[in-house]
């Protein structure tokens, strides 16, 4: 038989799967593959894969835990989305960006590994995600997007490395708990980036 190398768009748009187990010769997930398995807990996602479609475990509101292999290249938008019961995320070294609204409104998340070869951390990334207390942004990141980390109102400490030379437009707005940064002088940050009674220090 020849290995299973893809999961189709849709293809277990259901409510009553409980645990999955991915083969290692996956390499992509499709639009949809899993969205709404509000019963799935539990996931293994193969090293080897490489691709998730929009929307793929979006609403499985009972995955606690999730690691993102090394091998990951290319994330559809909105991959966890609102996965309201993830308490932990762990993202392998060799992934280079962070997903469009790729864990919006995962209010359960707490804690938060993000690899040092993340260069990017695209827009509504970690919108919502009310749980965060703090976050380390790694030494390789250029561009945290627009909406990145708005409404993350537990975020009471935040570093921001050198290597960043651009925050968009709220990307830390109604982050509520934020009431001081320590941003790099060489950082083009937009007027509306940080809440008002945030005080930035260079």
């Amino acid at each position: 038989d020849l290995p299973v190398t893809r999961i189709a768009n849709k293809a277990f748009y259901c409510e009553s799967i409980t645990s999955v187990t991915i083969p290692g010769s996956v390499t992509s997930i499709g639009t949809e593959a899993f969205y709404n398995c509000s019963a799935l807990s539990s996931l293994n996602l193969p090293e080897g894969l490489s691709a998730i479609g929009d929307y793929a475990f979006a609403e499985c509101t009972k995955l606690s835990s999730i690691t993102i292999p090394k091998s990951m290249r290319e994330w559809g938008v909105g991959i966890f989305e609102d996965c309201t019961g993830l308490k932990s995320l762990t993202i392998a070294e060799g992934v280079t960006y962070i997903g469009r609204s790729a864990f919006f409104g995962c209010t359960g998340l707490k804690s938060v590994t993000i690899p040092k070869t993340i260069t990017l951390i695209k827009s509504n990334a970690f919108n919502e995600c009310v749980g965060l207390t703090s976050l380390t942004i790694p030494e390789k990141v250029s561009s945290i997007e627009q909406f990145a980390f708005y409404g993350c109102t537990g975020l009471t400490s935040l570093t921001i490395p050198k290597s960043v030379t651009k925050i968009e437009y709220a990307a830390f707005l109604a982050c509520t708990g934020l009431t001081s940064v320590k941003v790099p002088k060489t950082t083009n940050i937009n007027s509306a980036g940080f809440p008002q009674n945030c005080i930035i220090y260079y």
